[in-house]
């Protein structure tokens, strides 16, 4: 009995210093970098901006600003006097358009700076000419934002129009019980070289119904939801238990057998 107590008290001061080591590691908080300023990634190495989609979730039509591409139809109508003409055709790898008597080059343009260029190619040769022009998209892209973080289901959501961070969590499956509601991080910009870095509070929507801080999203945003350290030192209880369990099961006749049968020996 007594031996066995020995061992206990002198397994005591490994078991805890593995309990700490564990715990601190636990308890970092994730949204907190360990890396210095100078990690930053240097200018002469610049990230290219992230693509765009065409539509948004919950729309048919590719929104006003969807670029044309190679494969793209465009459907054109030019209206002069009373009369009009209306042409389909379909964008050429060469980025260019044909209408009849003139070739326009449109790839890379949203529909309100093709039809301003169709326009300006036709002027010569109609009089006030009014152009009109209707794209269909060879493969629809769906916007999206990115959800990160202490969130049930993260990854990429596909953006539907007016999309805020709480719906944004909701499309993620919500978020955890130990997400740090009050200080979700949004990273905006296309440019991830010189990205802004907003900060959404909806802790106060909960609280106290304020939707102030539940800041609409656009396009390509990053959602990051942190963990609060009690969380993550709940994490670190959940990696400490099984050591601390496995390091002392073998003692617990020692201790607990004698409690309730006084006369027992255990060898």
């Amino acid at each position: 009995m007594k031996a066995g107590r020995r061992i206990v008290h002198a397994a005591m001061p490994v078991m805890l210093a593995t309990a700490c080591a564990v715990g601190l590691a636990g308890c970092r908080n994730p949204a907190q970098s360990t890396l210095p300023p100078t990690a930053i990634t240097r200018p002469a190495e610049p990230l290219p901006p992230l693509p765009k989609g065409d539509v948004y979730a919950d729309e048919t039509v590719a929104s006003s600003d969807a670029l044309i591409e190679p494969g793209d139809t465009l459907d054109v109508t030019i209206r002069r006097g009373a009369g009009e003409e209306k042409f389909s055709a379909a964008v050429r790898e060469s980025g260019t358009v044909s209408l009849s008597f003139v070739e326009v080059a449109v790839a890379g343009m949203t529909v309100a700076q093709a039809e301003a260029r169709i326009q300006e190619s036709v002027t010569p040769y109609m009089r006030q000419p009014r152009v009109q022009v209707q794209l269909k998209k060879k493969a629809l892209r769906v916007k999206r934002v990115f959800v990160f973080g202490d969130v049930k289901k993260p990854g990429m959501i596909p953006m539907s129009r007016n999309m805020t961070v709480i719906q944004a969590l909701a499309m993620a499956e919500n978020y955890n019980e130990t997400a740090l509601l009050e200080e979700i991080r949004i990273i905006r910009g296309g440019d991830l070289q010189r990205p802004k870095i907003l900060t959404a509070d909806l802790a106060r929507l909960y609280t106290y119904g304020d939707f102030s801080r539940n800041l609409p999203l656009e396009e390509n945003d990053i959602v990051f939801v942190p963990r609060e350290h009690l969380g993550d030192a709940a994490e670190a209880a959940k990696k400490i238990m099984p050591i601390v369990q496995t390091a002392i099961t073998p003692f617990y006749p020692a201790f607990i057998i004698p409690a309730f049968f006084p006369g027992a020996v255990v060898r």
